[in-house]
């Protein structure tokens, strides 16, 4: 099969890395999602209105980054490009701030699901090779 019709696979036939990369994708964009969306209500419910550019433009990366989990999930390449260069940036703002020990799990959260993409049959099952 080809990247065209990866989307008219069954779940299951996914291999392990894709499922595994996709979930990251899904996990980190949705922190991104729940933290710009709860601080939009919390901001509202205390009207204090000046500070809500930083939680909006959370909450369009956050939108942002769920598009690039789905085309992945779609099986477009782009999607497949996007999780790399998403995992790649994690794992240099993780580099950067290695004193905290929050960074050194998202840096090896970000190594493996980076690992997971490049994984031959997770490019495979993106770009139709066998």
């Amino acid at each position: 099969m080809n990247a065209a019709t990866a989307h008219a696979r069954v779940p299951m036939e996914r291999p392990l890395t894709v499922r595994l990369s996709l979930w990251w994708g899904y996990i980190f964009a949705a922190m991104y999602l729940l933290y710009g969306g709860v601080s939009i209500v919390l901001a509202i419910l205390d009207r204090q209105y000046v500070d809500m550019g930083k939680p909006i433009i959370l909450l369009v990366l956050g939108l942002l980054l769920i598009m690039v989990a789905m085309a992945f999930r779609d099986g477009k390449a782009w999607g497949w490009y996007g999780l790399v260069a998403i995992n790649g940036g994690v794992i240099i703002l993780a580099l950067l701030g290695l004193t905290h020990v929050e960074s050194i799990v998202l840096l090896v959260l970000a190594v493996a699901a980076l690992a997971a993409l490049f994984t031959p049959a997770t490019k495979g099952y993106v770009f139709g090779g066998n």
